[in-house]
């Protein structure tokens, strides 16, 4: 639904995306991770035609955007960005909802959607109060309220759960999880936050110096970064517990002279797993 092919982007002689490719499909979440500076916000930028790549393409539905009519593009594009107000303070929660759905000419005679969303991001309480009230994180539901209510195809999420309390994170977690899973809509998101990558699921795009490091799912990382816990008496009989990045049968092979009390996979820690390859590229 989303290519994006060997994306380069420079800023005063730096440069801050360099041949980045992925793609995201309907149905499918896509997690960027990186440190502050690695690019994130930078290819959100690029899909909003915000800012111009100095080469590479992006692709909707296998045409370049830069073919696509802004209309035509951005009516299928859901839009949460970070750095800037979602919302208007001076409005209403619902005075904000039905402003924006006006300007895209979205009927709300039709409540149920709307009613939904309200209740599935706890915000019924909050409806009728100024959004300038609101704390950053009802700002952020309420932003995406709105996206919601657009029926895009796919959601740009920058950091949506910066500011928000654990449990409204968990929350706005489960509630895209089950908008993806019931629509079919795609959904990139940045963050820096390793409990929300665990927590979303899907594919992970990890980004260092705006170079990808790695582009696949939690449980392939996961899978490939096997550890094992090994206890053993040694030769002068010292009990000795360590762990090693080796397969079952690579163990047993290597340790095959000592008398192994227990062969056990460490469960894999995902932001262990981001470090690595972070390190591995440095």
């Amino acid at each position: 639904m989303l290519k994006i092919v060997n994306l380069n982007k420079q800023y005063d002689k730096k440069l801050i995306l360099k041949d980045v490719s992925f793609e995201i499909n309907r149905g499918e979440i896509v997690t960027v991770l990186g440190e502050n500076g690695a690019g994130k916000t930078t290819i959100i930028d690029c899909i909003l035609k915000l800012v111009k790549p100095n080469s590479g393409n992006i692709f909707y539905d296998g045409i370049n955007i830069n073919k696509i009519k802004n209309k035509n593009y951005f009516k299928n594009i859901g839009v949460l960005l970070e750095s800037s107000s979602n919302v208007y303070d001076f409005l209403s929660g619902i005075q904000n909802i039905e402003y924006f759905c006006g300007l895209s000419n979205i009927n709300l005679k039709n409540r149920e959607k709307l009613d939904l969303y309200i209740h599935e991001f706890n915000m019924k309480d909050h409806m009728n109060k100024k959004v300038g009230a609101y704390s950053r994180g009802m700002q952020q539901k309420l932003a995406l309220i709105i996206a919601l209510m657009m029926e895009p195809k796919i959601l740009l999420l920058d950091e949506p759960t910066l500011g928000l309390d654990i449990r409204s994170k968990i929350l706005m977690i489960d509630v895209l999880k089950n908008i993806v899973s019931d629509q079919k809509i795609g959904i990139l998101l940045t963050t820096h936050q390793m409990d929300v990558v665990q927590k979303i699921g899907g594919k992970v795009l990890l980004l260092k110096n705006g170079k990808v490091e790695a582009f696949d799912t939690i449980s392939s990382l996961a899978k490939n970064s096997d550890k094992y816990k090994i206890v053993y008496y040694d030769k002068n009989n010292n009990l000795i517990e360590l762990e090693e990045e080796l397969n079952f049968n690579e163990i047993y092979r290597k340790y095959a002279d000592y008398s192994i009390q227990e062969i056990k996979k460490v469960s894999v820690d995902i932001e262990r797993v981001v470090m690595e390859k972070l390190d591995e590229s440095v």
